[in-house]
């Protein structure tokens, strides 16, 4: 999650005078322009995609102070130029801008000025245009390798990342030696598969720097870090995807601490006795350290594979941009009180600052009335 002040967080929840706020950058420097944005866009985040933030925004205004783009360098251009977006909420005099991304302008479909015409003369007396925006993997997607690369000697996974990166590098998981025979087949790809070995998927700050978060924390985490309430939509399958044996290890050099949990009570229809046989799910971590934590380890991701992995919610709640993909959450169904953890995997938000936003996130458990829970 984002981290916010007490005050800020309150006035978030609380959802006190909301508005939505952008700046306009070319490079590195801001030219100190203010982006009027319409209400009839929206901004979209999903954990599976290349590009995790994608963006379609309306910007008008009125006289002469028209923003439609003529030259590549003009400030709404999609030529490298960005914006950054944010949620601003008020309390009295004080504000705070939640940001919600930093976005290349990909493209701008439509475009218009209307005129009125004098003698000598013509005069734009309004004008709008809509931007598509996406995240900044557009900028390591698209900056391939010219010639076959490979990890440098003696370079660690975080050094490696580092040095393949287009964008500044925020550390977020604990280093590990660059896996033996790795190949590099693009530079997204390489970057993907280094962060693998990290435990963790690619991930942008808001600001835009590259960083990891946690592969799978549904699967895992224990604390969640935000409670939203809201209508939850429950959807469900079946699947042979699932796991009823789990190995749990440390990832750490040459440890040798592992746990192994199975279902093997007579009678279940997920026992490795049983006619699905035995589906092992294996699950190493560096946070494995001793044996108690890969008991506990194991015990928790048995649990969770067993009977939840196809499991999604998608709840519409008040907007929450503090929260990201990947966050490990409580869900709380406003009317029927259900209540369930999981991991963000999407979220959609409309650029109408009054308007709800929707959230799915990949079901860990579902608590029951007696089960107490703390928020991080």
């Amino acid at each position: 999650m984002l981290q916010l002040d007490d005050d800020a967080r309150k006035a978030l929840e609380d959802n006190n005078s909301p508005s939505y706020r952008a700046r306009a950058y070319y490079g590195e420097d801001l030219t100190l322009l203010e982006v009027p944005l319409a209400l009839d866009g929206s901004l979209t985040y999903s954990g599976d995609a290349v590009k995790q933030a994608i963006g379609s925004v309306y910007v008008r205004g009125a006289a002469d102070e028209s923003l439609v783009p003529r030259e590549p360098t003009d400030p709404l251009a999609p030529f490298g130029q960005e914006l950054d977006i944010f949620r601003v909420v008020s309390v009295g005099k004080t504000s705070w801008e939640i940001p919600m991304g930093r976005f290349r302008i990909e493209d701008v479909p439509d475009m218009r000025e209307l005129f009125r015409l004098w003698p000598s003369m013509k005069q734009v007396v309004a004008w709008d245009l809509q931007l598509k925006l996406v995240d900044r993997f557009d900028i390591i997607e698209a900056d391939d390798f010219l010639v076959p690369d490979a990890p440098k000697a003696d370079n660690s996974t975080w050094d490696e990342i580092r040095r393949l990166s287009p964008l500044p590098i925020v550390v977020s998981l604990p280093d590990r030696p660059v896996p033996p025979s790795l190949v590099y087949k693009s530079r997204i790809d390489a970057i993907t598969e280094l962060m693998s070995n990290l435990g963790g998927t690619p991930h942008l700050t808001r600001q835009g720097a590259l960083t990891a978060r946690v592969t799978d924390a549904w699967i895992t985490a224990t604390e969640p870090v935000f409670t939203v309430d809201g209508v939850i939509d429950v959807s469900s399958s079946m699947s042979i995807k699932v796991f009823n044996s789990v190995v749990s290890r440390s990832s750490i050099g040459d440890n040798n601490i592992v746990a192994v949990r199975e279902i093997t009570g007579d009678g279940d229809p997920l026992s490795v006795n049983g006619p699905l046989r035995r589906r092992t799910y294996e699950h190493a971590s560096p946070l494995i350290e001793t044996q108690e934590q890969a008991d506990a380890d194991a015990e928790t991701v048995l649990r969770r594979v067993s009977s939840k992995q196809a499991r999604r919610i998608t709840i519409t709640c008040l907007p929450r941009p503090d929260i990201e993909l990947g966050d490990f959450g409580l869900a709380i169904d406003r009317a029927s009180r259900r209540r369930f953890l999981g991991e963000v995997t999407d979220m959609r938000f409309s650029m109408d600052p009054a308007a709800d936003m929707a959230m799915d996130l990949i079901v860990a458990e579902e608590l029951d009335d007696q089960a107490d829970v703390e928020v991080a």
